[in-house]
């Protein structure tokens, strides 16, 4: 069969076409195939997290001290009560900053500094201080406040330690804590040399709660 000159050129920019539409699309399926892939490794933690600041994940939690919030004596706040605005108020900052479901460890270094009474404004604050692979250290500051008389005094102070778990329930892989400060700073090295002690022995591991 004779092809005329017209008809063959034609054929010719059929086939360019074709040829171009076939390397666009692998070129698009190879683009996608990169980014599942990228997105297999980062759901399988298999890549760094991205770091977040202190400020990011920073909590603060106001509440006025009724009776109901009092101790058998009716006049000061039970201090069961003012350690459960503390967990709630570190547990949000650590939830704030894992992105994941968490949970309290323990509760290191509480202080109660000085008596909260029936009608005291409370103040929780509470600030990452240290992360490792999966806990985050928070330190939560409670400070209470004479609303009449305009006086506020610092009230209890500690440090509480969540994990990250993921939907199994096992521990996840937290995101770095990024230093701006150099307040930040050393309290990063202190939650760092705490996180440490606690790993020196059996007997560490056990006041430290640590299987």
């Amino acid at each position: 069969m004779i092809i005329e000159e017209k008809e063959l050129v034609k054929l010719k920019i059929l086939n360019r076409i074709y040829l171009t539409n076939v390397i666009m699309c692998k070129g698009l399926f190879s683009g996608l195939e990169t980014r599942f892939s990228v997105k297999t490794q980062m759901n399988s933690g298999n890549v760094d997290l991205e770091g977040r600041t202190v400020d990011h994940s920073a909590v603060t939690i106001s509440q006025v001290i009724l009776p109901i919030h009092t101790g058998p004596g009716g006049v000061f706040a039970h201090g069961g009560e003012i350690i459960k605005l503390m967990d709630t108020a570190a547990g949000l900052a650590a939830l704030r900053h894992a992105h994941t479901q968490v949970v309290t460890l323990r509760v290191e270094a509480i202080n109660f500094i000085h008596p909260i009474r029936v009608g005291n404004y409370v103040t929780v604050t509470a600030r990452l201080t240290y992360t490792s692979q999966s806990s985050m250290e928070i330190q939560v500051k409670v400070t209470a406040e004479h609303v009449m008389k305009e006086q506020e005094w610092e009230a209890l102070t500690a440090y509480f330690i969540f994990v990250a778990l993921d939907e199994n329930g096992k521990p996840q892989k937290v995101p770095p804590l990024i230093i701006e400060t150099e307040e930040e700073r050393q309290l990063f090295n202190a939650g760092e040399e705490r996180y440490t002690t606690c790993r020196l022995d059996e007997r560490s591991k056990i006041l430290c709660a640590i299987d």
